[in-house]
């Protein structure tokens, strides 16, 4: 039997409005950081810490995750894959794959649509949240995993904990 994994899936905080930088470039505004701090607070009070962290190459994602350790006092390993930028949920879940094996608790900080619509697919039939419609900035859904990382796919995992960092 496998052991029971974590996945926690991040939505970026609250960024800048579009204007004359590419969206690529966009950083957090200032409630963005404000949110991400209190992710990482929150994180940190329900004993979750990550051992390995995906995160998009976006300035306002790669900003997300350090605010999440000012909060948190989390250090895991961070793979910046310019794959998770503007992904699909496909692309998502072939990117979570290469995760080892060994870790126990990953950490995937991204955009959405990709990343409300994976955690959708990833608890299909095993939660009531609609994901589409919740999963705001400083969205966070925890999810438990039974499978190995390299089997990650629809419907194999289920919804332990669903909330918006709001500091």
């Amino acid at each position: 039997m496998t052991a029971q994994r974590t996945l926690i899936l991040i939505r970026h905080a609250k960024a800048e409005p579009h204007g004359s930088r590419p969206d690529h470039e966009r950083e957090l505004a200032e409630r963005g950081v404000r949110d991400a701090r209190e992710i990482g607070r929150r994180l940190k009070a329900d004993g979750l810490r990550a051992d390995f962290v995906w995160c998009s190459t976006a300035a306002r994602t790669r900003e997300t995750w350090a605010a999440i350790v000012e909060g948190s006092g989390d250090g895991a390993l961070v793979d910046h894959d310019r794959r998770i930028y503007d992904a699909s949920p496909r692309t998502l879940l072939e990117v979570l794959r290469e995760t080892d094996a060994n870790i126990g608790t990953v950490v995937l900080v991204g955009h959405a649509p990709g990343v409300p619509a994976l955690a959708a697919a990833l608890t299909e039939g095993n939660a009531t949240t609609d994901f589409a419609d919740h999963f705001v900035t400083s969205g966070v859904a925890v999810l438990g995993v039974d499978v190995e990382w390299a089997d990650l796919a629809p419907g194999t995992a289920d919804l332990v904990a669903a909330f918006v960092g709001r500091g």
